[in-house]
């Protein structure tokens, strides 16, 4: 994909024609995460994390901050009190710009991605409880990645599976999937419809 720079306005254009797709399975719960976008002088950053090892699923794998809606959240809610509790960044509503589809989590969660757009940041204090460490990775590098694939099945889907390598890294699974919803949204948004969803039920 050809990454341009982007304003958070047109950010928050492309996001906004964009059609998310709900999911509901029945037995999972609903999850959310955040996708912090972050404005440096190069262009925008993605802050990843790398899950504790002391964690029962997904440990050591790359993702975003995020986890369960509480009694009485909303997705947005969600995602930014999770946040604050993984990474200590505060994030404001009004700093949100926008939603991607759903993805299911073989953990039971079925998970609503929520962008949003921050200045650089640079305080990141990660609880150790959670997240062994936090990263950035520049968007147009991403962009620029040809992401490997292959079908996994979870109940009666059928999902492709993306793989972003980028250096050391394997941006992967659930992770891996975000990342090319957001990509396809912002930059390739006359893709086949076919070519945006990887399930089939």
């Amino acid at each position: 994909m050809n990454a341009v720079d982007l304003s958070a306005s047109e950010v928050r254009e492309r996001l906004a024609a964009h059609a998310p797709r709900r999911m509901q399975i029945e037995g999972f719960r609903r999850a959310a995460v955040l996708v912090p976008l972050l404005q440096g002088p190069a262009g925008f950053g993605m802050l990843l994390t790398v899950r504790a090892q002391s964690l029962r699923s997904h440990a050591g794998q790359i993702a975003f901050p995020g986890g369960r809606l509480e009694v009485g959240e909303d997705d947005v809610e969600a995602a930014l009190r999770e946040t604050f509790e993984e990474v200590g960044i505060v994030v404001r509503p009004d700093q949100v710009v926008g939603r991607l589809s759903d993805h299911p989590s073989p953990a039971g969660y079925i998970a609503t991605p929520v962008v949003a757009v921050l200045p650089w940041v640079t305080d990141i204090t990660p609880d150790p409880d959670e997240v062994a460490e936090a990263f950035t990775v520049p968007l147009a590098d991403l962009a620029a990645i040809r992401p490997t694939s292959r079908v996994g099945q979870l109940q009666q889907y059928r999902r492709r599976i993306y793989s972003y390598q980028w250096q050391d890294r394997d941006i992967w699974g659930f992770t891996g999937n975000v990342v090319r919803d957001l990509l396809v949204a912002l930059y390739d948004a006359d893709a086949p419809n076919e070519a945006k969803d990887p399930y089939e039920s």
